[in-house]
């Protein structure tokens, strides 16, 4: 069966719908994906099928819903990490209120997620709702590793990782940014350049 990630603008806070649908689409942009990027239907998308989709979901919904969308993963786990990242830092910048849905994650936690600017509404960190297992992104001629904020705390004594920062490594190669956008562009940079000199 295929997966599919939804996600939900339920108050976009301080910005516009349109500017939840242009930071998206920015970020969505920034990166490549496996299947289709990730998108976001407004009331100003001009697109059929994105018209069509909001006003079907708000037609079912209870509540208000200021835009919506959804992401095939197609077997990459960093496609779902992303767009559910980019939801995250949308809702914490704009103070906005959104939800995310993934039945098909097999991460239990993940599944079904409400971000009140930024921030899970079940009180725990969103460290705390990651896994502390390795991510891999496949490509062709390497495997990227992500390793999550929380790996070092469950693999490693001493003192835990710095909050939100991810590590990752690649052909024995070892850095870390930031957050996990952060990690996987400077990481896909790295890529691109070994596969150049090679």
């Amino acid at each position: 069966m295929l997966r599919v990630a939804f996600y939900r603008v339920l108050d976009p806070g301080t910005a516009s719908p349109e500017a939840w649908g242009h930071a998206v689409s920015e970020r969505a942009a920034a990166r490549s994906w496996r299947r289709e990027p990730m998108w976001l239907a407004t009331d100003a998308t001009r697109g059929l099928f994105e018209m069509e989709y909001l006003r079907h979901l708000r037609l079912e919904s209870d509540g208000d819903v200021a835009g919506a969308g959804f992401v095939r993963p197609g077997g990459d786990e960093t496609d779902a990490l992303a767009a559910l990242f980019i939801l995250v830092e949308l809702s914490r910048v704009y103070q906005g209120r959104a939800e995310w849905r993934d039945d098909g994650n097999p991460i239990r936690k993940q599944r079904w997620l409400v971000f009140d600017r930024g921030r899970p509404d079940t009180g725990q960190t969103l460290d705390q709702l990651m896994v502390a297992r390795p991510v891999q992104k496949r490509l062709p001629g390497a495997t990227i590793t992500f390793y999550p904020p929380r790996y070092r705390d469950v693999t490693l004594p001493g003192p835990s990782g710095q909050p939100g920062r991810w590590r990752f490594s690649l052909e024995g190669m070892r850095a870390e940014a930031s957050g996990f956008l952060e990690a996987e562009a400077e990481a896909m940079r790295m890529y691109r350049s070994l596969r150049a000199i090679a």
